[in-house]
């Protein structure tokens, strides 16, 4: 169970994780997933995978990673709003889906009302690295990666801690 555990907190689309489970009873899934939340939490928090406001972060590491249900829609605004794939859309009405069947459509409309304020951070953030010059300047510079840095938070402070 460890070893699919660990597998799991690798994979960043977090709705397949349904399939990479088949066969394994319902006690058995259960397990894996308690186990791979929070291994994964933390690495996509570590990679700056997830759009969430620095104090979401911050009660996250005090909760051991394990997300709360408002956390666990941050979650899901965050991957939704930071997805930039060609099937991005497709992505978004699958993941609806199964919220709503799993969690039901207030669950899913807390989710969507709050994509503007994943948009809007990631748009800013993604500013920050404008052209290769400023991004050299970021990379080879501690002032530069500094700037950056505070620059990311206040984009972060945008999303709601909500």
């Amino acid at each position: 169970m460890e070893e699919l555990s660990r597998k799991l907190s690798e994979i960043d689309e977090l709705e397949t994780w349904k399939d990479h489970v088949q066969g394994l009873s319902r006690s058995q899934r259960a397990q894996a997933y308690k186990e791979a939340q929070p291994l994964w939490v933390y690495r996509m928090i570590r990679e700056c995978k997830l759009y969430l406001h620095p104090d979401v972060i911050i009660q996250l590491e005090g909760q051991n990673w394990l997300p709360s249900d408002l956390q666990k829609r941050m979650i899901w605004d965050s991957l939704i709003g930071s997805d930039e794939s060609y099937n991005s859309k497709k992505r978004m009405y699958n993941i609806k889906d199964s919220l709503i069947k799993k969690h039901g459509r207030d669950w899913w409309e807390d989710v969507y009302s709050r994509l503007k304020h994943v948009y809007a951070a990631k748009e800013r953030i993604k500013k920050i690295h404008s052209g290769p010059a400023v991004s050299a300047f970021i990379t080879i510079t501690f002032i530069g990666s500094e700037a950056a840095n505070n620059e990311r938070l206040k984009a972060l402070r945008m999303i709601p801690r909500i």
